[in-house]
Parts: C-alpha cells; sequence; structure tokens
C-alpha cells in the first residue's frame, strides 16, 4: 500500500499556445555523382590530360570528355594552359582533405508549422486542442506580443534537437544540416494545448506532486498552474455541506467529517476496502466526480445492466455542482456522450436532462461560461436552475426507478489539496431514489407553480 495512488479529481490545463510557420534555409553536403566523384578525387591528387583521366577509370576518352564538360559547365573543373584538368577554387572547396571524399554544399528551403507554448516557448508535439473542457491558463503579454521573435531565436537553438526527435523532417542528405538563413517566422493562430493533471493521493490520502508536468520542464508553466488552481480554490464548505445532509442520512456520509474537517483518509479507505455492510444496502463510495475515468464506467455499466433487466429506465437527471473545477476535463465531454448514445431495450433515446446553476435567466456570464465545456452538439442535454441548491456542493445523478449518485464537493481551507475534493455514494434506495426524482420533477415546474428551472440553457443564448 506504501505505493497506492488514486486520482481525487479530473482536471485538465489548457496551456497558451501559438502555432507558426517557420521558414528557413539550409545547408547540406552531398556526394556528386560516383564518376565526378572519382575525376574530382583524382584531379584533388594531380592535375591530368583526358587520356590519363580515362585510363584510370577504364574509358575511352570520348565518354571521359562528355563527363569533363559537364564539370566544366557546372565550374568545378577546368582545362588549363598546361593542357591538363584542374580543379576549380569551387570544386576545391568540396575536400577537406586531400584523399577525402568530395562533398558538395547545397543551399534548400523549407517551410515547417510548429507550435510552441507561450509560457517557456517549448515546442509541443502534439495537435492544438479545441480550447474547452480545462482550466486555462493565461500567458504574459509580453510573452505573446513578442512571439514571432522569440520563436525565432528558440527556433535556431533548438534545431537540431527538432531533427533529431524527427519533428521536423528535411530533404534525405549525407552529413549534418545546418541554418544558412532565417526567413520570416509568422503566428498562424492562437490556441491551446492540453495536459490532464495526475491529480492523486497516496494510501494517507496525502496530495502527490504533478508529474505530467515535468515533461513540459517549464517553472514558469508550473507556477501558473499551481497559481490557477490556487487561486480558484477559495473558502471552505464543510459546515453547508452538513447543513444539507438531512435526508440522506441512510449514506452515512457525516461520518466523514469531524470538528470542521473533512477525514478524507477515512473516504479513501472505505473506497478501496468497502465494508460489508455498507455493500449490502447496495451503497458504493466514490473518489472523483462522476465523469471520472472509474466512476463513470461504474454509473453507464449500471444503467446497462438496469435496460439489460428490462427494467423501464427512461430518464436521467444530472444536477451540477458550483463548483469551478467541475466539468474542466475532456472525460466530462466523454461522459456525456457515452449517455446520450445509450438506448432502452425498445431503442429509443434516454431522457438526459443535466442542470446547471445560475442566477437568473439573463446570466450570460453563467451561460458563456458553460459554453466553453459543452459542445454543441450536447447542449440539448443542458438546462439552467436557479444557484444554491443545497448549497452548490452536491453533484447528483439520478436514473429514474433504478439508483442516485450523491457526490459532494469538498472544500477543505486547512487540507492541501488543489482543487475540492469530490467524494459520494451511490444508492438503489427507491425511498431516496423516487424522492429526488420528484424533487427534479418540481424544480421543472412553471414558475406560477414554484419551479426554478430557466429551460434549456442554450436554445435561448445561442449567440455568445
Amino acid at each position: 500500500m506504501s505505493n497506492y495512488s488514486i486520482p481525487y479529481h479530473d482536471i485538465d490545463i489548457l496551456i497558451p499556445s501559438q502555432k507558426f510557420e517557420v521558414n528557413f534555409s539550409y545547408t547540406s553536403s552531398q556526394m556528386p555523382n560516383f564518376i565526378d566523384s572519382m575525376i574530382m578525387r583524382l584531379l584533388r591528387i594531380s592535375p591530368l590530360s583526358v587520356k590519363n583521366i580515362a585510363k584510370f577509370l577504364g574509358m575511352n576518352q570520348r565518354e571521359s570528355r562528355i563527363v569533363l564538360d559537364q564539370l566544366i559547365t557546372n565550374n568545378e573543373v577546368e582545362l588549363q594552359q598546361d593542357g591538363l584538368f584542374h580543379l576549380t577554387n569551387k570544386s576545391m572547396k568540396y575536400f577537406t582533405t586531400v584523399d577525402s571524399i568530395p562533398k558538395v554544399a547545397s543551399i534548400l528551403e523549407h517551410t515547417h508549422s510548429l507550435i510552441y507554448e507561450l509560457t517557456n516557448f517549448n515546442y509541443i508535439a502534439q495537435k492544438p486542442d479545441n480550447n474547452m473542457y480545462g482550466i486555462k491558463l493565461i500567458a504574459t503579454s509580453t510573452h505573446a506580443a513578442n512571439s514571432e521573435n522569440i520563436v525565432r531565436d528558440r527556433f535556431q537553438k533548438q534545431f537540431y534537437q527538432l531533427i533529431e526527435e524527427d519533428i521536423i523532417t528535411l530533404k534525405k542528405i549525407e552529413g549534418r544540416p545546418s541554418i544558412y538563413k532565417m526567413g520570416t517566422v509568422k503566428k498562424v493562430k492562437e490556441c491551446t494545448v492540453r495536459k490532464s493533471l495526475d491529480l492523486h493521493v497516496d494510501a494517507q490520502a496525502e496530495p502527490q506532486a504533478i508529474k505530467v508536468l515535468d515533461s513540459i520542464m517549464s517553472d514558469e508553466l508550473k507556477d501558473k498552474t499551481y497559481q490557477a488552481l490556487g487561486q480558484s480554490k477559495k473558502g471552505n464548505n464543510i459546515r453547508d455541506i452538513l447543513n444539507n445532509l438531512d435526508g440522506f442520512e441512510q449514506l452515512k456520509l457525516n461520518q466523514y467529517f469531524k470538528d470542521g474537517r473533512f477525514l478524507a483518509p477515512n473516504a479513501l479507505f472505505d473506497s478501496i476496502n468497502p465494508i460489508e455492510s455498507k455493500s449490502s444496502d447496495g451503497n458504493h463510495l466514490f473518489i472523483g466526480p462522476c465523469y471520472s475515468q472509474s466512476n463513470s464506467k461504474i454509473i453507464l455499466n449500471k444503467i446497462k445492466e438496469s435496460i439489460a433487466k428490462n427494467h423501464q429506465v427512461s430518464s436521467i437527471y444530472w444536477l451540477a455542482p458550483d463548483d469551478v473545477f467541475w466539468g474542466k476535463s475532456l472525460r466530462f465531454n466523454t461522459f456525456i456522450n457515452a449517455l446520450g448514445q445509450i438506448k432502452t431495450k425498445q431503442n429509443t433515446d434516454l431522457q438526459l436532462k443535466c442542470f446547471l446553476p445560475m442566477h437568473d435567466e439573463q446570466d450570460r456570464t453563467s451561460v458563456n461560461n458553460y459554453r466553453k465545456i459543452i459542445a454543441k452538439d450536447q447542449q440539448k442535454y443542458f438546462y439552467g436552475i436557479k444557484d444554491g441548491i443545497l448549497d452548490g456542493n452536491f453533484e447528483l445523478i439520478v436514473v429514474k426507478n433504478e439508483f442516485a449518485v450523491i457526490v459532494l464537493h469538498v472544500l477543505d481551507s486547512e487540507a492541501e489539496y488543489l482543487t475540492s475534493f469530490p467524494f459520494g455514494s451511490i444508492s438503489y434506495d427507491k425511498q431516496l431514489v423516487n424522492g429526488l426524482v420528484s424533487l427534479f420533477e418540481a424544480w421543472e415546474r412553471p414558475k406560477d407553480d414554484g419551479g426554478i428551472s430557466f429551460g434549456q440553457m442554450f436554445k435561448k443564448h445561442s449567440q455568445s
């Protein structure tokens, strides 16, 4: 257990980057063809007549003269007054020593597209991202404004590394190419590059270092990541959570809090060591949000199992927490897609409704923020709802007639976790499940009947 590690949240960061088109010329050395090379090697030792050249090469004088004429045209060989053929100043430079093989220097043009992140200007060997489902870091204004000049300098310093790592593929040549002249370095577009943070705790629920950032090798990027997470994690919501656990007593989630603190080690222990008394009543302890890799797999399998048993599964309700870290992962998108593709036994779509907290119907800030984590083809599943439900700290997924998942998004200001710490339970208790379904149905009622839902979120806000 000493090496045990478990993810406690699922967060991606979006690294500010730019795509550049880099134009440059480079020199390369390549051997002339075999006959030309042999003639030049002979003349490097000593000037010769056409007769002697032909004799050395086993050719007749006519064949030798044809080759020599082409070398004269290329200004690589000349016939001097002594009647002998000599190398020119140009071809003499092809040799490093008297007995070396001649290498012809060429100047070739090349244009290549590269992506550089804007914190430390490391090139990124991956495709740019769609700029959604993540916490976006902000580049310094000086880096963004002077990026073309910085990349011009950085590219020249990294040239051989780019070649060795096959980031740049040049024309196949012998020898090592070198930059002859830098052309234009043009910023093509702004983009982001995604990195999934490995937010893990050990067996004692102590947070572990984010290892994925080491691959970028940028202290500034690490600082910006920790800064962005720190700014987003605000306050302590444990008292509010405890005040809203009425009605959820059977899940026994209050046992993981004491003296205003979250007992994460206890929750972690129970999640990996299920207690018989708990497993017997259908409960399962989750660590992480509903869309995390392990949790989403459990939830999706439970839904499919219910359908396979001919249970009348028709509706799925999902209440999002008012948590800045929620939905900031590509797995959020993957989970929604998977839920949307589930079919009933009659091959009809399940009715999926996800409720997102917002201040009121005119809360365009929330709409625009949610637009950054919800793809257009998924917007039909999302509805606005008045914020403040359960103080915004609960994530609920309720499958009508089947089960409910209750996840608390805990903020403990005295703990060292970089984000909120989601944990919760799944229950098959019909009274609890039906009670939550009734709540969702009540929230959906018209305003004059006490409803607090604002209807489909993006229907009235198609323009950003």
